[in-house]
Order: structure tokens, then C-alpha cells, then sequence
């Protein structure tokens, strides 16, 4: 059995993520966040935490195999890697963001620089990921919506980022996949969009 921790449990991504992974897998998870233990799902561990704090990551961490951490905070990320690093966890998918690279593509880049406020997103938890001997997968993800489909395309570093969004659920389905084996994106930062979004000015929903 593999033991997952997810970090930011009562974020958005996890309300599909976590019921994804109860149905397809037989893994444990162990749910953190400062209100873990009023979080609504059955059959997992709850650790009520701040991910700044790094004896609290370190309880958290204890005999886990995998962190996925939902939010992208290079502060964070910094403690979740010296905790990684005390418990001796390797593996680490992270949700983050795009243009840490100035990667975006126009249409969609003066868009994005201008919602965003610029064209390369600094200080974020790829450069700590990078610099670290883990095993990590940072999401480079496009701007999200709720919707039914769970296509995605995903984009390698140094390729060009093309698309305007893409559902929680197809992120959800992208970390299912890695964590069963279906993609393999080790010591990568992985770009995400909807098919058919590409070239986009902006996303449908805006």
C-alpha cells in the first residue's frame, strides 16, 4: 500500500483529487492543513498543521511515501524539502503555476502578464525543486475551472506554453496517473492545458 500526504487538503484541486484516488487506488491518505480534522472524508488520517512549521511536516511525514503539496510557496516548499529530507521521502508532485520560465506563448501571454503582473513568475517552489535531489513533479498549470473533462496536455520544459485552461479534474487525473504509473514525469516541470485551448487570447470563462 502506498501512503500518500496531501498538503492543502481543503484546497480545490484535493476535492477531486482525494475521491480520484480513494476509487482508483488502494492508497492510504493522510490529509494536512491548518483545518484537516473538519475536512469531510472518510478512511484517511487527518493532521490538523501548519505547513510553515517544520516540526509539524516532519509528524506529518512520518512513513509516508508520497507528498503532494497543493499550493505553490517557495517558503513552504523550502520546508517541506528539509522535512522531506529528515523523514526520507523522495517523491514530491507540486501544484504551481506557469510562466516560471517566461515560457507563455502569445495570444495568451500579454493576457497572462497582465492578470498576473508580469511575464515570469520568480520566487517559486520549482527553483527549490530543482536545486533538490528529490524526486519532484512541479505542475505548471494554466488557469483552472470546474468542468467534466479530464483530457490534458502536458507540456516539458523548454517547450513553448500554449494553452489558456483546464479543468481541476484533468489536473487530478494527471496525478493520479503519475502516482499509478501511467506517466512517469520524474524530476520534471510538467506544463498543463485543455486540448483545443491553445492559442487562446484568454480563457473561455473569462
Amino acid at each position: 500500500m502506498t501512503n500518500i500526504l496531501i498538503i492543502g487538503a481543503g484546497g480545490q484541486i484535493p476535492r477531486y483529487l482525494i475521491p480520484l484516488l480513494q476509487k482508483e487506488t488502494d492508497a492510504h491518505l493522510t490529509l494536512f492543513g491548518r483545518r484537516a480534522a473538519q475536512l469531510p472524508y472518510e478512511n484517511v488520517t487527518k493532521i490538523s498543521g501548519d505547513a510553515s512549521n517544520l516540526s509539524d511536516l516532519v509528524n506529518a511525514m512520518e512513513g509516508q511515501d508520497i507528498v503532494y503539496m497543493n499550493f505553490d510557496d517557495k517558503a513552504v516548499t523550502d520546508q517541506v524539502i528539509k522535512a522531506m529530507n529528515q523523514t526520507g521521502i523522495k517523491r514530491i508532485i507540486q501544484a504551481g503555476v506557469l510562466a516560471v520560465y517566461g515560457e507563455v506563448a502569445e495570444p495568451f501571454a500579454t493576457w497572462n502578464a497582465r492578470m498576473l503582473g508580469s511575464r515570469i513568475a520568480k520566487g517559486r517552489g520549482n527553483e527549490s525543486l530543482e536545486a533538490s535531489d528529490l524526486d519532484y513533479l512541479y505542475m505548471r498549470m494554466t488557469w483552472l475551472y470546474n468542468g467534466d473533462r479530464t483530457d490534458y496536455v502536458a507540456s516539458p520544459k523548454g517547450e513553448d506554453f500554449l494553452g489558456a485552461q483546464i479543468t481541476r479534474q484533468a489536473i487530478a487525473q494527471f496525478v493520479l496517473d503519475n502516482i499509478t504509473g501511467k506517466r512517469n514525469d520524474t524530476r520534471a516541470s510538467i506544463g498543463l492545458w485543455e486540448p483545443g485551448s491553445e492559442y487562446k487570447a484568454k480563457p473561455d470563462f473569462y
